[in-house]
């Protein structure tokens, strides 16, 4: 029994020996596999290199200018009718060039055109207005230091679209406008366009900004009466200019209504004036 025995170890120890070796040859391996290997793990949670931003819209605040809400409430052939506006807190300087210039008049309490355009100016409407009559909207838009800015619709009281009008800072959105300086600060003319033609209000300055003409156009024709005036401190009227009443009166013939001198004195008068 002790000859089997001893002659079975005979046997399997060389297979053993080959084994053992294998198994260190394969640890050797692998720890040299495990040295040589790169670190390619990825941290894939990414690092944060901005400064938070507060994305808290702020109450009241329009094209960055802080403002105050306003009502006003009056009565309109029996209805009630609601101006829901703001303006801002501080007095700012306005577009000397604008014909319209909105502010909120405290004692009369109600929106009024500015007074001057001269220096710091309080109560100026800035930001969303809406008018409603008897609850419903007929008319909202926005205003930028007074004056109409961006989309201004117009309602019914049946809610249908009467009119859409573009603004930007006051004039047309698309509205060719030259100026007497390359730094674009003193308006020299301004012709409205309105989806490609020439409609609305049409002003020519003088190079101090004061009115030199106005006048209107429809669908690119000239109507009414164009006024030219004097370059004097005193708003004086130089020559009144008749156009047809509408653009759709072709035989109609121009003429000058009245004429008066720098001292407001009338000059001529058109025996067509009835």
């Amino acid at each position: 029994m002790q000859k089997f025995i001893l002659f079975i170890f005979l046997i399997a120890s060389p297979i053993l020996l080959v084994a053992q070796s294998k198994k260190e040859k394969k640890n050797e391996k692998a720890k040299t596999e495990e040295i040589d290997k790169p670190n390619i793990s990825i941290d894939l949670t990414p690092e944060d290199t901005l400064a938070d931003v507060d994305l808290k819209v702020k109450k009241n605040t329009f094209y960055g200018e802080k403002t105050k809400r306003r009502w006003t409430v009056t009565d309109v052939q029996g209805r009630t009718q609601i101006e829901d506006f703001y303006t801002l807190k501080e007095a700012v300087e306005v577009n000397a060039y604008a014909p319209f210039v909105y502010v909120y008049d405290h004692d009369k309490r109600q929106i009024a055109n500015a007074k001057t355009r001269n220096g710091l100016i309080e109560n100026v409407l800035h930001g969303p207005y809406k008018r409603l009559i008897n609850d419903k909207v007929v008319e909202e838009g926005m205003y930028f230091h007074g004056v109409k800015h961006e989309r201004w619709l117009n309602l019914t009281r049946d809610q249908m679209l009467n009119s859409k009008e573009h603004y930007s800072k006051g004039w047309y959105r698309d509205s060719e406008i030259t100026y007497y300086d390359p730094e674009k600060t003193k308006v020299k003319e301004v012709i409205p366009i309105q989806y490609g033609k020439k409609e609305g209000t049409y002003y020519y300055f003088y190079e101090n900004g004061r009115v030199a003409v106005r006048g209107y156009y429809e669908f690119d024709k000239k109507i009414g009466i164009w006024t030219e005036y004097y370059n004097t401190t005193r708003v004086i009227a130089k020559r009144e200019i008749q156009f047809a009443p509408d653009p759709y009166q072709k035989r109609f013939r121009t003429y000058i209504r009245k004429e008066w001198d720098r001292f407001a004195n009338p000059l001529y008068e058109s025996p067509r004036i009835k």
